[in-house]
């Protein structure tokens, strides 16, 4: 290989470095997303099963009418039960003088209100916890089973509107038929806000230019993924074109092959400087 050659291939790696880098970054945070979207589906799926959702109604008030239920009162006893048993064993070793990092993660009785599903921290942490109940009380062998029943279901206004298909195909779910609902605009904000949950209503309104030119118009999981930034000032129109094409392969994106784990109760309901240790402990894994 000529001396010309092989500085050419030098410029080329050094291009590459900073997207290079960008894309370990974006691979990363893709790791997140499945157990997001896991936490996502669970919410729905009490939404749909107990929360009487109805198109054109604020989709706040299915989750106020589940959150009103004797399901979500025993779950949340259940919860609190379980900080109180951690509360016991932490007086037997510190007394009343409990080091700050040993409290815990949310304070005892306060599992109610503990954040809306309405943005992604929220639905994240409520999702976190309802997918335990789901596995308790959904008719299924598996956590997947459980939610491909939910989620058939379920209106295909509510899967559409929530961007629930992305969820589904995420998850390996079973996609419903939402051809009946396809034509109508979802919104971009509660895309970006995405495994949140949308607090409005949902208005079936035609898209204003029609669907074939609407990204959001079908299912396209590289729209969860930030751009990869390209090589900066490619030295040749060949070396631009082929900086393109490596960049371009980089953008490519899959559903989980892999079910998101599931991080115990016993685990969620720790003190705080206990969960931090087995967050980080973890924090290499699916989690």
């Amino acid at each position: 290989m000529s001396r010309t050659r092989l500085r050419q291939i030098a410029r080329l790696e050094e291009l590459a470095q900073p997207y290079i880098e960008r894309r370990r970054q974006i691979e990363k945070e893709w790791q997140r997303i499945p157990p997001g979207a896991a936490a996502h589906a669970a919410v729905l799926a009490f939404v749909i099963r107990y929360g009487d959702p109805k198109i054109g109604e604020p989709l706040s008030c299915a989750w106020e009418r589940f959150i009103s239920t004797d399901v979500w009162k025993e779950h949340c006893d259940k919860l609190e039960a379980m900080e109180l048993e951690h509360l016991d064993d932490e007086r037997k070793e510190y007394g009343d003088k409990t080091p700050s990092g040993e409290r815990f993660a949310f304070g005892a009785m306060t599992y109610r209100q503990l954040n809306s599903p309405y943005s992604r921290a929220g639905a994240k942490i409520r999702g976190t916890f309802l997918r335990h109940e789901l596995i308790a009380r959904f008719s299924g062998a598996t956590e997947k089973e459980k939610l491909e029943r939910v989620f058939a279901s379920a209106p295909p206004w509510l899967i559409w509107f929530t961007f629930a298909d992305y969820t589904a195909e995420l998850l390996g779910l079973s996609q419903p038929d939402l051809s009946s609902v396809a034509g109508f605009a979802r919104s971009k904000a509660d895309f970006d806000n995405w495994y949140g949950v949308p607090s409005g209503a949902f208005v079936p309104q035609p898209w204003p230019d029609g669907p074939d030119n609407e990204p959001l118009a079908r299912i396209d999981l590289n729209l969860l993924r930030p751009a990869t930034e390209r090589p900066i000032n490619p030295i040749t129109r060949r070396e631009h074109r082929r900086a393109h094409a490596n960049y371009m392969k980089t953008r490519s994106a899959k559903s989980s092959e892999d079910w998101p784990g599931l991080i115990p109760l016993e685990v969620l309901t720790m003190p705080s400087k206990t969960l931090t240790k087995w967050e980080n402990k973890h924090s290499g894994g699916s989690h």
